[in-house]
C-alpha cells in the first residue's frame, strides 16, 4: 500500500493520517504494537525518518506511546475532547470509541449575505450545513458550518450524515486544514438550541466560532459550535508548530 507523491500533502502527514485511520477502525487496537519504523519504511517505500516524523506526531496527540525497549502502542481513548485540533470534531468524538451518531439537520444547500461570516465569505455563495452529533444517544454538540461554495463545490452530491469534514476535504477536494483561528465563550442558549441539545432554555454551554484556512485559501470554512459541556471535558492539544514553513500552500 503506498502513498500519493504527488499530492500537496506531505508523505509523513499521509502516513500519519493512513496510521490513525487503520486505529479508528479498529484494524491496530487499543494497547496493541503498532509495527516497528523499519516495517513502515519498507511497506510504504520512505524512509525511516519520514516515518519517526508520523509516529511523533501521533505521539504528541496523544494517539500513540513510546516505551523503551519495547516498541511503540495505541493508547485507550478517553472521555476528553480535543475540540479545537485541526483534525475537526467528528474526528475527535470517534476517537472517544462510543457510540456516536452525526445527524444532519437538513440537506447542505447554497445562501448568500450571512451578516456573521468572515469578511471574506461576505455576500458571497456558501454551503450552510447544521448537523448535530450525539454520544450514548445523548445530544453533545451542534454544529452550524459555512463552507466557501466555491473552494467546496458540488458540495450537494456528498452524503454529510456521519461524514468527517476533513476527511471530505482531503479525499474529494485534496484540501488539508493548516492553521485556524478560534474564539470560545460561555453562552445562554435560545429555545430551539436548548430544544436541539436537550436542556433547558437559558442553560450555559460552550460557544466556539472557529475559522479554518486551507494554505492560501483563508476563512474557507466558518463554524460555529455549541458544547455541552455538563458530561464531557473539552480541551485543547498545543504542540509545537510542525514544520508548517515548509508545507507548500495549495494551488488554485
Amino acid at each position: 500500500m503506498s502513498l500519493n507523491l504527488n499530492s500537496p500533502i506531505p508523505l509523513y502527514r499521509q502516513l500519519a493520517l493512513r496510521l490513525r485511520g487503520d486505529i479508528d477502525s479498529g484494524d491496530i487496537a487499543v494497547r496493541q504494537k503498532i509495527p516497528s519504523e523499519n516495517e513502515l519504511a519498507r511497506e510504504y517505500g520512505i524512509g525511516r525518518p519520514t516515518v519517526r516524523q508520523a509516529t511523533d506526531l501521533l505521539v504528541r496527540e496523544g494517539i500513540l506511546q513510546r516505551r523503551r525497549g519495547a516498541g511503540t502502542f495505541v493508547l485507550p481513548a478517553t472521555r476528553r475532547i480535543d475540540l479545537f485540533s485541526l483534525a475537526g470534531t467528528s474526528a475527535a468524538l470517534k476517537q472517544l470509541s462510543l457510540p456516536l451518531q452525526i445527524d444532519l439537520l437538513s440537506p447542505q444547500k447554497q445562501v448568500t449575505g450571512c451578516e456573521r461570516l468572515p469578511s471574506n465569505l461576505a455576500g458571497k455563495p456558501v454551503y450552510e450545513v447544521r448537523r448535530l452529533s450525539r454520544i450514548d444517544n445523548e445530544p453533545v454538540l451542534l454544529e452550524n458550518l459555512y463552507l466557501d461554495a466555491v473552494l467546496f463545490a458540488d458540495l450537494e452530491t456528498i452524503d454529510l450524515e456521519n461524514a468527517s469534514l476533513s476527511q471530505i476535504a482531503r479525499e474529494h477536494y485534496f484540501l488539508e486544514a493548516t492553521s485556524a483561528e478560534q474564539d470560545f465563550e460561555i453562552v445562554e442558549t435560545d429555545r430551539e438550541i436548548s430544544g436541539l441539545l436537550e436542556i433547558e432554555a437559558g442553560n450555559s454551554v460552550l460557544k466556539l466560532c472557529r475559522n479554518l484556512h486551507f494554505g492560501q485559501y483563508r476563512n474557507a470554512i466558518y463554524a460555529e459550535i455549541y458544547c455541552r459541556t455538563d458530561r464531557y471535558r473539552f480541551s485543547q492539544t498545543i504542540t509545537t508548530p510542525d514544520l508548517q514553513s515548509k508545507e507548500p500552500d495549495y494551488a488554485a
